[in-house]
């Protein structure tokens, strides 16, 4: 296996997961902008006695390594970045040739959910918005192909999966992420907190129908390697 990467590791789940995977056959780095995810991430492998895998705070603009990683793996982070190119040509940098790139991002656009609710849309709408604003672009996955190509990577594959709930957890994430996000909202001025709450209420009753589902966004599962 060698060295893994994961970029934008979170808390670390995925990151400890591909560690438990490779064992003694490999070296799995998390890395991270956030330090309380950093914290979460070692403590999570403190506990669970994960010795082949390290987490620090870093920034995905300043990865530098080159020729390092077999593997590099990177979920839900290109979307929330200005300037994703200039990562996938680090990261095409960093992998040694013959590496792999795994990414999983969305396409937030296809979020859907029936019967139609306009609580739902309003906060497909304002996270759209929210990352237009800063720069991002929460609609990436379609656009992972062509970023690819452009950094030099071959054997480009495509596909796309998009989980859909009637009851559980999965249902209550367009409100968590609402909650999460809603003070990014008002900082930048694309709605006020008394509209926030109200789309949050909506949601739960909305979620509370038995008779209802709701999906998350298209989710795109890209793979490719650099060249020999």
């Amino acid at each position: 296996m060698g060295n893994c990467l994961d970029l934008g590791c979170g808390g670390g789940n995925v990151t400890l997961e591909i560690a438990k995977r490779v064992q003694h056959s490999g070296r799995v780095t998390g890395l991270d902008i956030d330090p309380v995810n950093v914290a979460l991430a070692r403590k999570a492998a403190h506990d669970q006695q994960v010795g082949n895998v390290q987490f620090d705070r870093f920034n995905a603009y300043d990865l530098a390594d080159a020729d390092k990683y077999q593997v590099v793996y990177s979920r839900f982070l290109l979307s929330h970045l200005n300037k994703p190119a200039q990562v996938l040509t680090n990261i095409f940098k960093g992998l040694v040739p013959g590496g792999r790139l795994l990414l999983e991002d969305t396409d937030f656009s296809g979020h859907f959910c029936f019967p139609r609710c306009p609580a739902f849309s309003s906060y497909v709408h304002l996270y759209q918005k929210l990352l237009y604003t800063r720069g991002a672009d929460a609609n990436i996955g379609r656009r992972l192909y062509e970023l690819l190509y452009h950094a030099g990577f071959q054997d480009i594959s495509v596909q796309v999966v998009q989980p859909v709930h009637t009851a559980g957890k999965g249902k209550l994430m367009a409100e968590i992420t609402l909650e999460g996000i809603s003070n990014a909202l008002l900082q930048e001025g694309l709605t006020c907190r008394e509209v926030i709450q109200q789309t949050i209420q909506e949601l739960k009753a909305f979620r509370a129908n038995k008779n209802t589902l709701m999906s998350l966004p298209r989710i795109f599962q890209v793979s490719a390697v650099k060249p020999l």
